[in-house]
């Protein structure tokens, strides 16, 4: 077994630096936290959502999405950028790090650590299968590459099953995004990227759930609007 090195440690640490990004506000008429019930009602309405799109329109929307992404300024402005790799049903995020790969960016990925309940961003510089593979829970993670501190991300692309036009999102429940989110420096952008049925009148969140600067689905690029009052 290797030894740790100090630049390993140091890289460790700074991943977990925390930063005075916000957490998702809940409005003032909604006093009390929703229940896990209403969290665990809305998961269920999405996931059937999802599953009732074909793979054509799947496709064809994943498409349109990415091609919004791709046109929106903090896109254009990024040097580094953080991609979600998408699982069964989510919006597809392939030509978007085709892209990014093309102009030069720095592209990171999630890498969970599930022992210590905690996720990391990895630098990337193909997703073949010779420097990616599959982990126990179906994720594409990559075998090896640098670690990126969080506070030196300029644009992460965000998942979720639900999200509303407060930025509010609705997660697969391990809290991954809203912890590594919280790292980041208050200048990033953060992106929901979602198909349009997604996008939903009211999102349940509680204290700890970290919002989204902007909204893009196949349908539609908009800020949010807690971006607007709060940036």
């Amino acid at each position: 077994m290797s030894k740790t090195t100090s630049c390993q440690r140091n890289a460790l640490q700074a991943l977990t630096m925390t930063d005075s990004r916000e957490p998702a506000a809940i409005p003032p008429d909604h006093p009390s936290e929703p229940s896990a019930d209403s969290k665990r009602g809305v998961r269920a309405e999405m996931r059937a959502a999802l599953a009732a799109m074909s793979d054509d329109e799947r496709r064809d929307a994943s498409s349109a999405a990415t091609a919004k992404l791709i046109a929106l300024d903090e896109f254009r402005a990024a040097s580094t950028v953080m991609l979600y790799m998408p699982l069964a049903g989510e919006v597809d995020t392939t030509h978007v790090a085709i892209r990014v790969f093309q102009l030069g960016k720095t592209v990171c990925v999630p890498k969970v650590d599930w022992a210590r309940r905690d996720m990391y961003a990895i630098e990337v510089n193909s997703l073949d299968d010779h420097y990616m593979e599959t982990d126990d829970h179906g994720i594409r993670i990559p075998r090896a590459g640098r670690p990126i501190v969080p506070r030196s991300i300029d644009l992460v692309v965000v998942p979720g099953l639900a999200f509303d036009t407060y930025g509010r999102r609705l997660g697969r429940g391990g809290g991954f995004y809203d912890r590594f989110l919280s790292r980041l420096r208050r200048s990033a952008t953060t992106v929901g990227l979602a198909f349009d049925r997604q996008v939903v009148d009211e999102v349940p969140v509680q204290e700890h759930d970290v919002s989204v600067d902007a909204i893009v689905t196949e349908r539609r690029a908009t800020y949010t609007r807690r971006s607007r009052s709060t940036h």
